[in-house]
């Protein structure tokens, strides 16, 4: 199963009753501590149930686990950490063909976290219709969410968008979907090479908990709005 990936189990996402919270930010009526993601006051939109458990939803993404793999790097199949070339770049897998018909963007927003060895090159009903690109990124900067915005800045609920992580106006009333980064100076990887590294990477285990971010992770991440 993906580990991304939305599961019958957690049936679909879910935005309950909201207030303002004292700090002038959106929160939910009953919070709870998977409501944002350790120092990120990013509001996650929440799922109706609680457990992963069952088939895949392959169009829809896990905020929370969404988020843990995008701010940690970590593979999207299976949060493994992703894999590094001897350079130090990470490595993803990006659609072949846009959903219009043509060649899909190698730069830019990104809402798909990267990937390890061995899950970029794993059977994948999606990716095997549309075909793969397989990019060594350098510089991968997370950049935005993309959310709902609700009151109090625009007055009504407006549709899904991407947020900057510098406009914080807009980011304390956005109730968020995904995490994004911004991909730049990406180099083609070579299908060889990712096999070869996939030989070597050891089997993956069974993802546990999402846990807290180490320390010197969460010192970094002074951009997701404020620290609490």
């Amino acid at each position: 199963m993906p580990y991304i990936a939305l599961t019958a189990g957690e049936q679909r996402l879910h935005v309950p009753e909201l207030v303002i919270g004292a700090d002038g930010w959106i929160e939910y009526r009953d919070p709870t501590p998977f409501d944002r993601y350790p120092y990120s006051e990013v509001l996650l939109t929440r799922t109706v149930g609680s457990v992963p458990s069952g088939q895949p939803d392959g169009a829809t993404l896990s905020p929370y686990r969404q988020a843990h793999c995008m701010i940690n790097l970590l593979c999207q199949g299976c949060a493994a950490p992703a894999a590094i070339s001897p350079e130090g770049w990470r490595l993803w897998v990006l659609r072949a063909t846009s959903r219009t018909g043509g060649p899909a963007a190698t730069t830019g927003y990104t809402d798909m976290p990267p990937s390890c060895a061995r899950c970029a090159l794993h059977w994948c009903p999606v990716l095997n219709k549309v075909g793969r690109k397989l990019l060594w990124v350098p510089e991968a900067e997370l950049a935005g969410v993309y959310g709902t915005l609700f009151p109090p800045v625009t007055g009504q609920v407006m549709q899904e968008k991407l947020v900057l992580l510098d406009n914080e106006l807009e980011l304390s009333a956005t109730v968020t979907t995904r995490f994004v980064r911004n991909l730049q100076r990406v180099r083609k990887a070579d299908p060889a090479d990712i096999a070869e590294l996939a030989r070597r990477q050891p089997a993956p285990a069974r993802p546990g908990p999402v846990p807290d971010l180490p320390a010197p992770i969460a010192a970094g991440l002074q951009v997701l709005g404020r620290t609490r």
